[in-house]
């Protein structure tokens, strides 16, 4: 499959045309896709392509249903997805890459005199050529940019192929072709001049002189301009009948530049400031600026963009590879220093300066910057000249004071990324690696103390953000201050309300360099910089933007546009749920809270924080209502007063997206005294993080939120804060049972006394459940009755789903398997008509370990697999853990030989995830198969190592199940140690009121009287 846009859009398959309809957006669509073919294309880059900068609301829809029609034509495999974007996979089958490459090809036949071959090449890729490139697109600015650089590349292969006719002897031949190149290109000079020797050299003098005569009107009249010099010299030459310019004539010469009794040249300009003896790093980016801006490389007008934030060292880069080139460049370099303001007259007087060094008197300058700019071309033409624009505002000011002669180069630099130079080379220069801050340290400070004292070293240039101004003031003052040690100066940097005014020496201070930035930006802009500075969170996503100043996304995108350009934003990356996110460099957000505390009240601030922390948590609580699972029903979001208008199309993607900022969020908001606000943010993530088992994220926010509602006094959000606490630590690997208990007993009484039904049933399942765990059945079964009647009375279904499942467990506990299915199965249909995914994981996980005591194997295989299912449909690792080692003991009962496997695996995966009941439950089961294996040495070891870690954990149930496992191993070999085992294994599930253990231990231990062994023990039913 070929793509063409050489010309008219085409694409042809097996040497067909594809139809590709009339619908434009569509044909506009695929020509974005194949200015980029064979890379990633950004979603952003195919909206400007389309909509320019005023895409619809419907813009991301819309672009998905037009890949769709393409993937459609053209075939799911020649269009990818790829992260934020798509991959149109070509296999270099454009014409335009090769057109590239056939002219790089003809360049270095060229230059290597191989003149045939060149011109061949040149032919072909000439040849390819159908119309105007992207002919039907132009209005789309990144089409536009790419359709002037292939013509600009054009007009090269033209000239060149033009010389190499001419040099081979085919003058009449190439007439015809120059002849439609210079109709074409009137105001290029050089293809008329080789139009006019091809017809001279052809026997066509007159012919050759009317082309001038024909040229120099068109010049007169459109520009008001004389010919240049390359073109009256020709002119001249001809008229004379010079026998320089008669064939055959040395490949592409030209008459001589100057006669006898010609003026002398003017003297070469040689601008450039001095570059500086201590340059550090920056090997890669000197290497990528030299081979872009090596004479051999260049097919058109080069230019290199380099951009930044203030102090990042763009200058002193540019000069660097300018003063390594100076041989490259043999006619001069020119340099033009801007402010960096928004001026329109500063392309005009870069003009002016430029003309007088390349010359001209003042008088004969034109007025207007129209004619300044073709006076200043026509001189530049043919040379090789580097011309260097320092600190650019934007490409208005780059555009006029661009050469028209591929042969010579440009080098910006900006704290804005110049996109609108077509054809541009754009290098992003960002701050420094460690080492090499450190290393310009030690250069500024003349001292091997910053290399020795390498920690104190790294701490300074952290604290300096790795920005090379920064790093420059710093070593200055060390500099001047040689008895200052380095810890003194990283002393000094470490209050950040200082760090600013320490970081500023002489002229060298990094304040007044992002001010610079700073007094660019528009106001709204301005507003959005220094508030979103006070933001704790470390990145945020664009719709924090626009909570923040509390207008539409548009305008935010807009701001974040503008900030980005003008580097004192940096985008962070693409996140899990497909935002963009962005970040402060540390300086710069320091910069920024300055100018907060400056330019807004406290009261405004607060204002712009607390909105924004409302926006986490409006989006948070609607994430919430979309997971698959949960533990406590999703509240309604309070104290928030933004609403965002964001899609969330996969709920995990957006909590993993957000959790380090939620984490942030909620410690501000304690901060800032939103108690009501913290404890939210901290009770929306909570099935979230009971999903993905966060527990340490989950336990830190609660306590967090818990010490600010205790301050405020705030008695709904303390009651919350107890209740998910305490669903925490009685979920999380430690199983912190006597602290759940005690924080679900206050979290009961607070939500009485607030007439809370609901909270009032989570806390009592809670703390049923801790009582079942810790033996107190009694006290169990009075709290987790009282929730089942309570969610019942008040139609609250996921509370009746938990109650039932706990009394399941409570009564699975305490022997009784019948009433313990019973109030499983009850619990299943319930979470099956909602469903509820999370509790059907654990519902099947229980269902399947009764059915297992009740010997019913094969069902209880049947469930703990489904529960496997749920468990790995949730990404949930701690419910896979869980039930892994129920299944290895299922295993273990039909003689299945997946049994070993699947508990060698439970036991590494326990001990990664710190998962100490898990681990203690794989261990038992694995000395229950090494018994059945006849290893009882090993069976006895993991039996004992399982029933330490119930001990520490406090769990009497599967303590008491393992010492009667442990009995019935020594039974056989030491009748002693069996009936100790039992004895202690009698007495816990007397605690728990398990009469049905009870008494089938005291008959094995009646067995057990007098030493010996009593028949047919066997391990005990789990």
């Amino acid at each position: 499959m070929r793509f063409e846009i050489l010309g008219p859009l085409q694409v042809i398959h097996d040497g067909r045309r594809i139809h590709l309809g009339s619908a434009r957006k569509l044909r506009a669509l695929l020509v974005g896709f194949i200015s980029r073919a064979d890379q990633p294309v950004s979603n952003d880059f195919l909206t400007t392509v389309l909509w320019g900068d005023q895409p619809p609301v419907s813009a991301r829809s819309n672009l998905q249903s037009y890949v769709h029609q393409l993937r459609v034509q053209l075939g799911a495999d020649r269009l990818l997805a790829r992260s934020g974007g798509y991959e149109l996979v070509t296999h270099g089958e454009v014409d335009a890459a090769q057109f590239r490459k056939l002219a790089a090809e003809g360049t270095a036949a060229f230059t290597a005199h191989d003149h045939e071959s060149a011109g061949r090449c040149f032919r072909r890729a000439l040849d390819l050529w159908r119309g105007p490139a992207f002919a039907e697109f132009i209005d789309s600015e990144p089409i536009a940019q790419q359709a002037l650089s292939l013509e600009q590349l054009r007009l090269t292969v033209y000239e060149r192929w033009a010389e190499t006719e001419l040099a081979l002897g085919r003058h009449a031949e190439a007439v015809g072709d120059l002849r439609e190149a210079a109709q074409t290109h009137p105001y290029q000079e050089s293809l008329h001049a080789h139009l006019m020797l091809a017809l001279y050299r052809s026997g066509r003098r007159i012919e050759a002189l009317e082309t001038y005569t024909n040229v120099r009107d068109v010049l007169a009249e459109e520009l008001g301009l004389e010919p240049g010099p390359l073109l009256r010299r020709v002119h001249e030459a001809i008229l004379r009948g010079d026998e320089q310019i008669d064939p055959p004539a040395k490949p592409g010469a030209w008459p001589a530049a100057e006669g006898p009794g010609e003026s002398p040249s003017p003297l070469v300009p040689r601008q450039l400031p001095p570059t500086i003896a201590d340059f550090t790093g920056r090997d890669d980016e000197v290497a990528t600026l030299r081979d872009a801006l090596s004479p051999d490389r260049r097919q058109a007008l080069t230019i290199c963009a380099i951009s930044g934030m203030g102090g990042v060292g763009k200058t002193t880069l540019a000069l660097h590879v300018a003063h390594e080139l100076t041989g490259a460049f043999p006619d001069g370099q020119l340099y033009v220093g801007l402010s960096g303001a928004d001026d329109s007259a500063a392309a005009a007087r870069a003009l002016e300066a430029m003309l007088r060094a390349l010359g001209v008197e003042g008088a004969a300058i034109p007025e207007s910057i129209g004619d300044r700019t073709a006076l200043y071309r026509s001189l530049l033409a043919g040379k090789r000249m580097l011309v260097l624009i320092d600190n650019v505002a934007d490409e208005s000011q780059v555009r006029p004071l661009l050469p028209g002669s591929s042969s010579c180069a440009v080098l910006t630099t900006s704290r804005h990324r110049l996109m609108g130079l077509a054809g541009a080379l754009h290098l992003r220069l960002d701050v420094f690696r460690p080492t090499q801050a450190i290393e310009l340290l030690a250069r500024i400070t003349g001292s091997e103390q910053a290399r020795a004292a390498s920690v104190e070293a790294a701490e300074v240039v952290r604290l300096c953000g790795h920005l090379p101004l920064a790093v420059r003031a710093a070593g200055a003052r060390l500099a001047s201050r040689p008895d200052w040690p380095l810890a003194r100066i990283a002393e000094l940097l470490r209050d950040e309300r200082r760090r600013l005014d320490e970081l500023s020496v002489g002229d060298l201070t990094v304040r007044a360099s992002l001010g610079l930035g700073y007094a660019a930006l528009s106001p709204t802009t301005q507003r959005l910089y220094y508030l979103l500075s006070k933001l704790d969170t470390p990145d945020f996503a664009g719709w924090v933007a626009a909570a923040v100043l509390d207008t539409s996304p548009e305008e935010a995108e807009r701001c974040l546009g503008e900030l980005l350009s003008a580097n004192l934003l940096n985008l962070a990356g693409v996140d899990a749920a497909g935002q963009s996110r962005y970040r402060f460099h540390d300086l710069i957000r320091l910069h920024a809270r300055d100018r907060a505390d400056i330019e807004a009240s406290p009261r405004q601030i607060h204002a712009a924080v607390t909105r924004a922390l409302g926006a986490w948590l409006v989006l948070a609580r609607r994430a919430d209502t979309l997971l698959p699972g949960r533990v406590f029903p999703t509240l309604q979001a309070e104290d928030a007063h933004h609403e965002p208008r964001v899609e969330i199309a996969d709920p995990c993607a957006w909590f993993e997206a957000e959790r380090e900022a939620l984490r942030a969020a909620v410690t501000q908001a304690a901060s800032f005294g939103s108690h009501t606000l913290c404890w939210q943010l901290a009770d929306s993530a909570v099935n979230f993080f009971e999903l993905r088992d966060y527990y340490d994220d989950w336990e830190s926010m609660s306590r967090i939120a818990l010490a600010a509602c205790e301050r405020a006094d705030d008695r709904r959000g303390r009651a919350f804060m107890l209740r998910d606490l305490a669903e925490c630590l009685r979920m999380a690997p430690r199983h912190a049972e006597d602290e759940a208990l005690a924080h679900a007993l206050s979290a009961v009484e607070l939500f009485e006394l607030m007439d809370d039904v609901r909270g009032e049933v989570d806390a009592r399942i809670l703390a049923g459940t801790a009582f079942v765990v810790s033996g107190d059945s009694r006290q169990a079964v009075a709290h987790l009755d009282a929730a089942l009647e309570k969610a019942k009375a008040a139609g609250y279904v996921l509370g009746q789903v938990e109650a039932e499942w706990q009394l399941g467990y409570g009564h699975r506990i305490r022997g009784d398997n019948e009433r313990a299915a019973a109030h499983l199965e009850v619990s299943l249909r319930l979470a099956e008509d909602v469903p509820l995914t999370s509790q059907l994981c654990r519902i099947h996980n229980m269902l399947g370990i009764v059915r297992r005591d009740q010997g019913r194997l094969h069902e209880a295989e049947e469930h703990i697999t489904r529960g496997l299912a749920y468990a790995r449909s949730l990404r949930s690792l701690g419910s896979e853990i869980t039930l892994m080692p129920h299944l290895g003991i299922i295993y273990v009962k039909l003689g299945d030989p997946r049994a070993r496997q699947v508990l060698e695996r439970s036991i590494r995966l326990t001990r990664q995830w710190g998962a100490r009941y898990q681990e203690a439950m794989s261990l038992r089961a694995l000395g229950e198969l090494e018994q059945a294996e006849g290893d009882l040495t090993r069976a006895v070891e993991h039996t004992i190592a399982a029933v330490d870690i119930w001990r520490e954990l406090a769990s009497p149930y599967p303590e008491a199940q393992a010492l009667k496992l442990l009995g019935a191993l020594y039974a056989a070999t030491d009748p002693g140690q069996a009936h100790e085992a039992w004895s202690r294994a009698r007495r816990l599930f007397a605690e728990l009121d398990n009469h049905t253990e009870v008494a089938e231990l005291t008959e094995l231990l009646a067995g057990c009287q007098g030493g010996s062994a009593p028949r047919g023990a066997e391990p005990p039913a789990r």
